[in-house]
């Protein structure tokens, strides 16, 4: 398969980025499969490493990490809840599903761990939701 290479300035590059932040973690989606769509957490990863790497890179460092952007947890949270795969696959396959629905977000491990465990468990923030 070939490849292609996309040129964007800045401010190009800053416009995909708000309109793939809105595509994964809108409220009430057209299409529900794009926020745990491998490709697009693949293509965002992308987009958010070219912001850390332009002029402004550490505050797109900070930006990104999950820690603070716990509306998009949140909202990631309620996304895989609502995918049909979640119930039936395995731990590592849960890993897989969640750092999708979370890119293009940075968090560690035990954040991971710790967002499964709200999608299985039905925690959110520290409220008990139930979860079926």
């Amino acid at each position: 398969m070939s490849e292609f290479n996309l040129t964007l300035d800045y401010y190009e590059l800053l416009n995909l980025h708000k309109t793939l932040l809105e595509a994964k973690f809108h409220t009430n989606p057209e299409n529900e499969l794009v926020a745990g769509s491998p490709l697009v957490a693949k293509v965002y990863i992308q987009v958010r490493d070219l912001l850390i790497e332009s002029e402004k890179g550490s505050q797109w460092k900070n930006w990104f990490q999950l820690s603070n952007r716990p509306e998009r947890k949140k909202q990631a949270v309620l996304m895989m809840r609502k995918d049909k795969r979640w119930r039936r696959v395995t731990i590592d396959e849960k890993s897989r599903i969640a750092s999708n629905y979370l890119a293009p977000f940075i968090f560690d491990d035990e954040t991971l761990k710790n967002i499964i465990a709200e999608v299985d468990y039905g925690y959110i923030e520290g409220e008990s939701i139930y979860v079926y």
